[in-house]
Order: structure tokens, then C-alpha cells, then sequence
């Protein structure tokens, strides 16, 4: 079945916001594009649905521009912390249902946090930290943090657990989780634990990092 398109306004297009733009677009998305920067929104106004010169920090403006019909909001204002802030609270004020806001540092992420926004992304650190595990451990094959110090590692099977059930991969004791197994680019549709792994196998592990690590530098 397919997945229904959804209807995302991202408000700042620059390199963080024009990347997801163009991401969402690809996968079907209608994309809403707002900036104060009109050479911004003259370079995407022709690949997403509609883009606007808008300044966001101005509620009777934003106002206009249909984000409450919106099923999410990204505020990705990345080079004016005064900005951003003021865009999350109008945006807030608007009633969307789902607002997500890239934070620029640790202070930003508190004040953030403190006027109720729930989804913040800080991009160059989780990309950090995904590229540190990757170098860390080659068998880690991707890495995704879900907040609350809870993490998803895609890990490619060691050789010592090819033939091995995932039943008896014993994660348990690791404090860990198997989510899936993918095989040849799909997740294998079928009982996790009686699941026989294969070469180039990937699991999908679930739990916190230091037990990750542990698990993943047994091999």
C-alpha cells in the first residue's frame, strides 16, 4: 500500500532546509518553502509546490500562509538564533500539528525546550555521532538516536553468527533488542527469533549506546 503523501511547510531554505525540501519532494511530499530571502525562495521555486518570501518572525504574516492546514512544520533557520525562536513560538501561536525545529547549540536546545517544543534536531551533532560509531566499529552500519539515550544500530553479522537463529544471539544480556533482519535490500517478513542469519545480513538493534558498543566490539 502506498504511503499517503503528507503536506510539510519548511520555514529557513537554507542548505539544511533546501536538502530536506528536495528530499520530501522526491518522496512525494507537497512542500510548502518559506524565507526572507527571496534568492532562496527564486532557487526552489520550481522544484517544490510552493515557495514564499515570508519573514516568519512576523506572526500576522506567517499567518497567511496556510500552516495550520500543514501536517508538519520544520523550522530549519539555521544563521539567526532571534529568528528561529521567534518563528517556533509563531508557529506555535498557529496551532500547527506537528512542529519540528533545528536547534544551533546546547543553549538554543534549552530555551527551545522551555517554550514547549518537543521535536528538535541538531544536525551537525547527530551526524557526529552517527559517523563517530560508523568509524568506531566498521559493522555499524548506521546509527539513529531516539532521545532518551535510546539508540538504533544497523549492524552488519559478524562471521562468528552466520547459521546462528537471532533467538539465540542471547541480546538480552546486553541490555538490547533485535527490531528486524534485513536481507538484500528488505526487511525479512517473519518470526524475529527463529529467523537463521546469512552473510551480509544486517541487524536492527535496539537499546543504549554503551550496549551497543559492547555488543558490537565482541566481534
Amino acid at each position: 500500500m502506498a504511503t499517503k503523501s503528507r503536506t510539510v511547510a519548511i520555514i529557513g531554505l537554507g542548505l539544511f532546509g533546501t536538502v530536506l525540501a528536495r528530499e520530501l519532494t522526491r518522496m512525494g511530499d507537497r512542500v510548502v518553502g518559506l524565507d526572507s530571502d527571496a534568492s532562496r525562495v527564486s532557487s526552489l521555486a520550481g522544484e517544490i509546490d510552493s515557495a514564499m518570501q515570508v519573514d516568519a518572525s512576523d506572526l500576522k504574516a506567517l499567518k497567511q500562509c496556510g500552516l495550520e492546514a500543514c501536517d508538519s512544520v520544520v523550522v530549519s533557520i539555521g544563521e539567526n538564533m532571534q529568528a528561529n525562536i521567534l518563528a517556533s513560538m509563531n508557529v506555535q501561536e498557529i496551532g500547527c500539528k506537528q512542529i519540528w525545529v533545528k536547534a544551533q547549540s546546547e543553549a538554543h536546545l534549552k530555551i527551545l525546550t522551555a517554550i514547549g517544543i518537543r521535536d528538535i534536531v541538531r544536525p551537525e551533532q547527530d551526524f557526529g555521532l552517527r559517523i563517530a560509531q560508523v568509524i568506531h566499529n566498521p559493522r555499524v552500519t548506521d546509527y539513529l538516536a531516539l532521545g532518551g539515550g535510546q539508540y538504533v544500530a544497523e549492524i552488519k553479522v559478524p562471521e562468528q553468527l552466520i547459521g546462528l537463529c537471532v533467538g539465540k544471539l542471547k541480546l538480552m544480556h546486553f541490555d538490547l533488542r533485535c527490531l528486524g533482519v534485513f536481507r538484500s535490500g528488505g526487511l525479512l517478513d517473519a518470526q524475529l527469533d527463529t529467523i537463521t542469519l546469512a552473510a551480509n545480513d544486517r541487524l536492527l538493534i535496539y537499546g543504549k549506546r554503551p550496549d551497543l558498543r559492547r555488543f558490537a566490539d565482541g566481534f
